[in-house]
């Protein structure tokens, strides 16, 4: 969601949020039409379950002014696109096509409606075989590059959750493939550094150290060797893992990081820890009377 911005885009906003995530204003539509099809075909309970909230977000959500003025009081563009999955949209949709269907007085009239339905439904989204699919290779459908790291952080770690300081991408994607590898950078502080170089000011501060983590990784600020090792230490950082084209590969090389593994397109390095903190589990069992 970093790539807009209601700033820039002003009273587009709205309509650029909806061809970033819903391909366009289709399913929009499809809402109104379901909304057409309650307010002539519905009961008086539909009617009151699904006009008020309608209104509300019509009013508001799917309003291009609203994010405008949202903006002067919050930073919506990282939340903002969430609004479009709200229960009243993609439970009325569905609901309205059931109605329409059951309400068919035969069975050729049915097969004839829901056929109908179906087509619209699916020509309504962007079916997925007409961007070039590619069937995954794995269960998980992750990269088989990635699950490779993750396994060689594993094998090459002395303990059961290590934590790990990755790139973007890989930083997104692991938290969803390993959860056992702790990750030293949150999603909120990586989509800042994705846009925005430290100031020397930020870079002082010694309780986040992880700044200097992604000013050196991300930016390739001039961060001391000395500043780095401390801030993977203060972050109990043991592993990093690099693309090969990142410009930090040859610093690591050189600084006393040991290289663990080099796969198609990535390194990982181990750092020594001065004293490791460790992870463990809170354990609930006696919450669960065992």
């Amino acid at each position: 969601m970093q790539t807009l911005n209601v700033v820039e885009t002003g009273l587009s906003y709205l309509q650029a949020c909806l061809d970033y995530y819903v391909d366009g204003c289709a399913y929009f539509l499809l809402y109104l039409l379901a909304l057409i099809v309650i307010l002539v075909k519905g009961t008086k309970r539909e009617q009151q379950i699904f006009l008020p909230s309608a209104l509300l977000l019509i009013l508001s959500v799917y309003n291009p002014v609203f994010p405008v003025v949202l903006a002067k009081i919050f930073d919506v563009n990282k939340e903002y696109y969430r609004f479009f999955w709200l229960a009243p949209v993609i439970v009325l949709v569905p609901y309205a096509c059931t109605k329409l269907f059951f309400a068919q007085t035969n069975r050729t009239r049915k097969m004839i409606v829901g056929a109908g339905l179906a087509l619209v439904l699916c020509l309504a989204g962007n079916l997925s075989y007409f961007k070039n699919y590619v069937w995954t290779s794995n269960i998980y459908k992750m990269p088989e590059e990635l699950m490779t790291v993750s396994r060689l952080i594993h094998e090459d770690s002395e303990v059961e959750y290590p934590k790990v300081l990755m790139e973007y991408q890989y930083n997104m994607e692991m938290r969803q493939y390993d959860p056992s590898l702790l990750l030293t950078i949150d999603r909120e502080d990586y989509l800042y550094a994705m846009s925005n170089a430290y100031s020397d000011e930020m870079l002082k501060d010694e309780t986040m150290p992880q700044y200097k983590l992604l000013a050196k990784l991300i930016h390739c600020q001039d961060i001391s060797d000395e500043a780095f090792k401390q801030a993977l230490d203060a972050t109990d950082t043991e592993y990093i893992v690099v693309s090969g084209g990142n410009g930090n590969v040859p610093y690591f090389g050189k600084n006393g990081y040991r290289l663990v593994a080099q796969t198609e397109n990535h390194l990982i390095f181990h750092y020594a820890l001065k004293e490791r903190k460790g992870f463990e589990l809170i354990d609930y069992s006696e919450l669960r009377g065992e």
